[in-house]
């Protein structure tokens, strides 16, 4: 693999998932406000179901160029996603007292986002069989 053509595959890749992120998250907070991070939820766990279906497109008979899983995993689903907003995002609902929330937005995160990457496994599997 041509180290410079998987850097560049990454790079637009990321641009182009950087890019959407922002369109979501503005589309979020014009629709319900800069309260509770719904944006980065729904990006996160739409991000990890994606991926999921990427990945195991990649591993299945029909494959995926190393280029092509570049560009769509690690460029645009790795700059869609964003795991240091949610880190901030955690901790900025506990600096402002809302410990309760703070907690249901780390684990629902997590717990989310790992069960939508295991149904676009899943999903992905059944499509393929």
């Amino acid at each position: 693999m041509n180290s410079w053509a998987a850097l560049a595959a990454v790079a637009v890749g990321g641009a182009f998932g950087s890019a959407f992120r922002f369109l979501v998250n503005e589309w979020f907070v014009d629709r319900f406000g800069p309260g509770f991070p719904w944006a980065t939820f729904t990006i996160n766990v739409s991000g990890s179901f994606l991926i999921g279906i990427v990945l195991q497109v990649a591993q299945s008979r029909i494959g995926l160029n190393p280029y092509a899983r570049l560009f769509l995993a690690t460029g645009i689903l790795g700059g869609y996603t964003t795991f240091s907003t949610f880190a901030y995002e955690t901790y900025w609902l506990s600096r402002d007292a809302l410990n309760l929330q703070s907690l249901w937005y780390a684990a629902g995160s997590v717990v989310a986002g790992v069960a939508a990457a295991l149904l676009g496994i899943a999903l992905t599997r059944t499509a393929l069989a």
